[in-house]
């Protein structure tokens, strides 16, 4: 799991049946101090969980397409939580 901040959304007007009603998050990586690791990247979030500016968990390779409640979605990362504090 790896922190990030939504820093935007990725509009579309087609997508694969396994997206429809999921919203596409830019997410940008962040250290537990809030440091900015590398580039963007865009991030599925099934559960409509993040929000601008809000600092989320996301995960990446096959536990991204396991968030999905049909066990499966074509995506390379998922947002899961959202984050109140770090410590």
């Amino acid at each position: 799991m790896k922190l990030g901040v939504v820093v935007g959304v990725v509009w579309s007007s087609r997508k694969v049946e396994q997206l429809e009603g999921c919203r596409l998050c830019v997410v940008q990586p962040v250290s537990s101090i809030g440091k900015k690791l590398g580039n963007p990247i865009v991030a599925a979030d099934p559960k409509n969980i993040g929000a601008s500016r809000e600092t989320v968990v996301y995960v990446t390779s096959t536990d991204a397409a396991e968030v999905f409640d049909s066990g499966f979605a074509p995506v390379n990362a998922s947002v899961v939580e959202l984050v109140d504090e770090v410590v």
